[in-house]
């Protein structure tokens, strides 16, 4: 039974990576057998999908469904944001990305709230410095939510560790969507920069849309360090007005 409990365990610990795997055999699976009937190469078969998401009417709508899938398949956000500038180009390769990108947030966010109460939260901030990490992420929840997006952390951690601390959904959502600005500009650009076909080998880039994308990336970290010089500065005068006040109330009280 202790066995059998230990396997249930890992089985339920990890249960997002075991689904992951059986999603991508599965698809690879199905993938083999279509390419077999249809008498396709990888190449070909890529250049298929890439019709489909261009010319029909519901294409736009399985890039959504297909990124909103993205956290429960592990599949990395900044590719298929890439993708979107590549299949769709530059202009409507950002709607159809920020879209995408702003409702998959919510689903680690969920995870992370409904798994992860407080408790949980102040166990692992033991140490001095996690404990004022997790501080500022509750003073300052919509500031601290824009610097990790601008940064371009982890996309799926920063809305995970935002949930389990149970910041305000509303910060976290409109910190989510304007930085996500500045990200998905910059690989909707990349992916827009690749054209060419696949199957005739070739494959070209423009360096303008590659020169544009590394310029909103400078912009996009230099915009977090002054968020974060300024967060740091106000919780400093914070700290000392609360040291100032608490000097003042420990004061003995002197009578005339």
């Amino acid at each position: 039974m202790t066995g059998l409990q230990g396997v249930r365990r890992w089985v339920v610990a990890h249960r997002i990576q075991i689904f992951a795997l059986i999603f991508w055999l599965m698809l690879v699976m199905v993938a083999r057998v279509y390419m077999q009937q249809n008498g396709m190469t990888v190449p070909e078969l890529v250049e298929s999908l890439r019709s489909v998401l261009v010319n029909a009417w519901y294409g736009p709508l399985l890039y959504i469904i297909a990124y909103l899938l993205r956290p429960l398949i592990l599949f990395p956000a900044s590719w298929l944001t890439a993708l979107a500038g590549n299949i769709f180009g530059l202009g409507l390769g950002f709607v159809y990305a920020m879209i995408a990108g702003t409702l998959s947030a919510g689903f680690p966010y969920v995870v992370g709230r409904w798994f992860a109460g407080d408790e949980a939260a102040t166990q692992e901030s033991d140490s001095n410095r996690l404990r004022r990490f997790v501080g500022a992420m509750r003073r300052n929840p919509f500031q601290t939510v824009l610097t990790m997006r601008l940064l371009y952390l982890p996309y799926d951690a920063v809305s995970l560790l935002a949930g389990s601390l149970r910041l305000p959904f509303v910060a976290f959502a409109l910190a989510t969507i304007i930085g996500n600005i500045g990200g998905t500009l910059v690989y909707v650009a990349l992916g827009a920069s690749v054209d060419g076909d696949l199957t005739a080998n070739t494959l070209s880039f423009d360096p303008v849309l590659i020169a544009f994308s590394v310029v909103v990336m400078v912009l996009s970290i230099a915009i977090s360090r002054l968020l974060r010089g300024r967060g740091g500065k106000s919780t400093e005068d914070n700290s000392e007005q609360r040291n100032q006040s608490a000097m003042n109330i420990n004061e003995p009280i002197h009578q005339e």
